[in-house]
């Protein structure tokens, strides 16, 4: 932990912040609340249709919270180097500690996460598994690009990511759940350590065949996503006014979706695999959302309604984890276990409150006292 004094673009902090806030103080409230009020209501067809994961084909609302994360990475990157971008600090070994540490710790808190780091038996351990894994690698790759590359260059490898994605897709069979190129490439690389997979006891790798999540070969299109957020980020920080950049930022929407659009032609919008088609999809919409943010609060001045929401962006990885790793069950259910009889099916919704109540206050405090968790 330590404390922030650097400018920061609100506009982000605030759309970094409703992102982590649908993850970790939305969502699981309302999927509770669609059980408890059963089949064919209202409430439950919302929650279908917008906060699921699609199986396989299509897209939900919920496929691009993982998208924008990504891309707020990448947006932070010109701001975090824009002093080794423009040549007032050398690159040295400082600058690679920092970015390996930060690879490293997303890593682990990834692992911790979903990789069963925390058993300390390599026989329930998986290595990618989880979306702050997809960040380290997106991070990782795009600062070295950042910093190697003009903008020009930026924007073409942005391009030649996903053509070298679906052209290795196309050649080698398509997009068959468990026959494909990607989930291949995962299982002979990640092997016993892949979401999933076991070892019999004759020593057989067997994987689990409902897991369809594609890693490393869609470490092409996760580093395309978090570039986008850079170039994202190189122009809200130019010297343009700020009426041009929303004109670009636009065309760059536009760009996107008709090339998302163009590419379902051939190559369906799977998220698990992070398609190309999906990818450009999933940022057409982050650039939109950008847009808006920016608009509406740096430019308009109009976001004082929205400022509780950097309590979350200001520490999105705190949230994340906490979300994820903090067991409040016994403290819920001492002080409110005497409203189960009372409320019924709705207990379940109201420890779920309870827990996500317990995540934002303690982000509140942290968020009070200046102290935010950096890696």
């Amino acid at each position: 932990m330590r404390k922030i004094q650097k400018e920061r673009l609100e506009s982000l902090d605030i759309l970094r912040g409703l992102d982590l806030f649908i993850l970790v103080g939305f969502q699981s409230v309302f999927m509770y609340l669609a059980q408890a009020t059963g089949e064919n209501n209202w409430i439950k067809t919302i929650f279908d249709v917008l906060f699921t994961h699609v199986e396989w084909e299509g897209f939900h609302l919920w496929d691009q919270v993982m998208p924008l994360f990504l891309f707020m990475a990448g947006t932070s990157i010109p701001y975090a180097m824009a002093r080794y971008k423009r040549k007032e600090e050398e690159i040295s070994g400082k600058l690679f500690y920092r970015v390996l540490k930060r690879v490293v710790l997303l890593w682990i808190f990834g692992a911790i996460v979903q990789g069963n780091l925390l058993d300390l038996n390599l026989n329930s351990l998986y290595l990618y598994t989880d979306t702050l894994q997809s960040i380290a690698m997106g991070y990782l790759f795009s600062v070295i690009l950042f910093l190697s590359m003009p903008i020009k260059g930026l924007l073409i490898t942005f391009f030649i990511l996903p053509f070298i994605y679906t052209t290795g897709m196309l050649l080698t069979g398509g997009y068959t759940p468990g026959n494909n190129l990607a989930e291949l490439i995962d299982r002979l690389v990640l092997g016993r350590f892949l979401y999933g997979a076991t070892v019999t006891a004759s020593g057989d790798v067997v994987f689990a065949d409902w897991y369809h999540i594609s890693w490393i070969y869609s470490t092409l299109n996760f580093t395309a996503t978090v570039l986008s957020g850079v170039l994202t980020g190189c122009l809200l920080q130019s010297s343009d006014s700020p009426q041009k950049k929303v004109r670009l930022l636009l065309l760059a929407v536009l760009v996107c979706f008709l090339i998302s659009f163009a590419l379902s032609w051939i190559e369906p919008i799977i998220k698990r695999l992070w398609t190309s088609s999906m990818m450009f999809l999933s940022t057409g919409i982050s650039v939109l959302l950008m847009l808006l943010s920016y608009y509406w609060i740096d430019i308009k001045k109009r976001g004082k309604n929205w400022k509780w929401l950097k309590i979350y962006g200001m520490n999105s990885i705190l949230a994340y984890m906490l979300f994820h790793t903090l067991n409040t069950v016994s403290l819920r259910e001492f002080w409110l276990h005497g409203f189960e009889h009372l409320i019924g099916d709705y207990y379940p919704v109201l420890l779920e409150l309870a827990h996500v109540s317990i995540i934002f206050f303690i982000l509140l405090y942290c968020y009070r006292k200046r102290v935010f968790l950096k890696v």
